[in-house]
């Protein structure tokens, strides 16, 4: 137990991976509002853990609570602007509220980073029937088959150029970091990871990049934000293939009160 600061309550140390695999015991058994609390747990801890907000949206597409997702949804696309579940959280919310013409542009930019996802592809067709169009492959559908499939080149070459056409569409350009990182294209990888994080700093896979294959100074910058959103590698790990992510647990500090509810937890699930 941590000695607190005059006045705050003690602290007790707790592993990360308990607390995620609380929570996603709870998700797997289609119980997600018992996660909810123990996701609250976690962000009072790291508010910008990308995995806890990854596992909110979750329980939001679970739960249908789509309005409460829309904060969530845009925080997680801050720093994975690729991430198909936050676009599909945000098409499902402007379909609740009617707006079709929003929740198709949502949509579209959830099956251009996920076209094999059936729940998006049935959101989709759903909202484009209404219109009398048919579904097709896209170019960024098309990229995103070949980043699946590990054809980095071609990946690389379709990137390239969707990010000229629309240099302002973050997900191609973070598309093109991964392809070119996994493709072996060290010095085009850097320096679009560079890039990248000087537009954004809250872009995970910039740092991840800069942190893997940068130098002294890059991997100093890169510390700091890894720590705060993703400190395990987990995030990156499952995201972004990153092999080398840290394999050093991460801990939490937390309330008595909060420890003992994971136990109990922990103890239920056994």
């Amino acid at each position: 137990m941590t000695r607190p600061p005059f006045g705050q309550p003690p602290k007790v140390e707790t592993q990360l991976s308990h607390w995620n695999d609380v929570i996603d015991s709870r998700l797997a058994d289609n119980r997600p509002e018992d996660a909810v609390p123990l996701i609250r747990v976690i962000l009072k801890s790291l508010p910008r853990h990308l995995s806890t907000y990854f596992r909110f949206l979750q329980v939001i597409w679970l739960t249908r609570r789509w309005q409460e997702g829309k904060d969530w949804a845009l925080r997680l696309l801050n720093a994975d602007p690729g991430s198909e579940l936050a676009w599909a959280v945000l098409a499902r919310g402007a379909e609740s509220k009617g707006n079709l013409t929003l929740a198709q542009r949502y949509w579209t930019l959830a099956l251009e980073n996920a076209p094999y996802n059936r729940p998006i592809r049935q959101g989709l067709s759903r909202t484009l029937l209404r219109q009398k169009r048919p579904l097709m492959l896209t170019r960024p559908a098309l990229a995103t088959l070949y980043r699946m499939g590990g054809r980095w080149q071609k990946a690389i070459r379709v990137y390239e150029e969707l990010t000229g056409e629309e240099p302002g569409r973050l997900d191609f350009q973070c598309n093109l970091l991964e392809a070119a990182w996994h493709g072996g294209q060290v010095d085009a990888a850097l320096h679009q990871a560079r890039f990248l994080v000087s537009l954004n700093p809250n872009l995970l896979l910039g740092w991840v990049v800069s942190d893997r294959i940068g130098d002294a100074d890059d991997r100093a910058l890169a510390r700091a934000p890894l720590v705060a959103m993703d400190p395990d590698g987990e995030y990156a790990v499952n995201r972004f293939a990153d092999r080398n992510a840290s394999a050093q647990p991460a801990s939490i500090s937390v309330t008595p009160a909060d420890a003992q509810q994971l136990r109990t937890l922990t103890d239920s699930t056994q």
